[in-house]
């Protein structure tokens, strides 16, 4: 249930940037928020504690973030999920934000696991291929799959393609023992 409440909160201030133009600075300041945040895990326990008040919650985080050049709108976002005990939700509003993000800029994030690291022109194949399929501009992570014999496993979204040589020589055995 907690995902849903992530989604519309990544959802209202995405609609907020849209609205002002800015929602790739929001981006930018949700990122190094985060990054503080895991950081330094003192602020961390304190913002996570229920033991604290909510208030002196607030408190610490805005004396935290002040002056570091972080959009007002933002601030107040994070104060509001301080407020309503939602910091734990965090992680999870900012993937979902810059999935909002990526879906706003025509944009898809695919992940290839390959034995090794794929080279570049071999990325930008795959990339023009996806991207032609998909109709939407691709960005492409590269990940180490020692177990592959070879081939490639392709992740969009919540679609598998799978073309290891492993999933080749399973579904070959299948056919063999068919017949």
């Amino acid at each position: 249930m907690s995902w849903i409440a992530a989604r519309r909160y990544a959802k209202a201030l995405m609609d907020l940037g849209v609205d002002k133009g800015a929602y790739q600075q929001y981006a930018a300041d949700l990122g190094k928020i985060q990054t503080t945040v895991e950081k330094a895990p003192l602020l961390k326990a304190a913002l996570l504690n229920r033991a604290f008040s909510n208030r002196a919650k607030r408190d610490l985080m805005l004396k935290v973030f002040a002056g570091e050049g972080f959009s007002e709108v933002v601030i107040n976002f994070i104060s509001l999920l301080v407020e309503r005990d939602r910091m734990h939700q965090l992680p999870q509003i900012i993937k979902h934000y810059g999935e909002l993000v990526d879906g706003f800029e025509g944009r898809v994030r695919a992940t290839v696991y390959s034995v090794y690291p794929l080279e570049g022109a071999e990325v930008d194949k795959l990339k023009t291929a996806l991207d032609g399929a998909l109709q939407k501009k691709s960005v492409l992570e590269n990940h180490i799959d020692q177990t592959l014999i070879g081939g490639i496993v392709l992740k969009v979204n919540n679609l598998l393609i799978d073309g290891s040589v492993r999933s080749q020589l399973r579904r070959l055995s299948e056919t063999l023992r068919k017949e």
